[in-house]
């Protein structure tokens, strides 16, 4: 379906430039839709059990992870998008111009790329707190919490920090599937050159 090796004279046609979207809109839906539970999971669970993370104002982290899954909901919702972009563009009457869909494609771009930003600035932040943590430890040190059922907040690195980050590389993950979709679709559009603005 997709061969970018080889030099292609022809432009492709609007059903083809259709037929694109609706794959590749699929795709990144489905991948990003099952690669964004685990971020949704972590927020929510955060949100209800931690009772640190209640206090809204000074918890900076938080605000920047619900900034970040906002942005990978509408990256989803923009994925459906290019679905419904294909059905227009297969029908002549309701075709619209090559810029806007160029610039439709341009905002999935942008939103993806802004999601892995925030993502990997988040686990940079994260892994940084976790490594000074442990870097103030003595070598060859052991800690030991005798009786102790839950982490207690200057304690190392637990298993919900380790969850924390794993669902961050996954909302890094969403947004590279969702920036090389834009990216694909970007080239085939940018490949039509029957007419500057329309697809003819």
């Amino acid at each position: 379906m997709f061969d970018f090796l080889r030099s292609q004279p022809s432009s492709p046609s609007p059903e083809q430039i259709a037929r694109y979207c609706r794959w590749l809109g699929w795709a990144g839906l489905i991948l990003q839709s099952l690669l964004g539970v685990m971020p949704l999971l972590v927020v929510i669970a955060r949100l209800v059990v931690t009772p640190q993370w209640r206090n809204l104002r000074s918890s900076f982290g938080l605000w920047v992870a619900l900034v970040g899954l906002a942005i990978l909901l509408f990256s989803i919702y923009w994925c459906f998008r290019y679905i419904r972009m294909a059905a227009r563009l297969e029908d002549p009457d309701l075709r619209p111009a090559k810029s806007a869909v160029k610039r439709n494609l341009k905002l999935g771009l942008l939103s993806n790329l802004a999601l892995v930003t925030l993502g990997v600035l988040l686990a940079l932040w994260r892994v940084t707190a976790l490594t000074l943590k442990m870097l103030t430890l003595p070598q060859g040190a052991t800690v030991v919490s005798p009786g102790q059922a839950a982490a207690i907040p200057g304690g190392l690195i637990t298993p919900s920090s380790m969850i924390a980050i794993q669902a961050m590389v996954s909302a890094i993950a969403a947004g590279l599937v969702g920036v090389i979709i834009a990216l694909l679709l970007i080239y085939q559009v940018g490949r039509h050159r029957n007419s500057p603005d329309l697809f003819a």
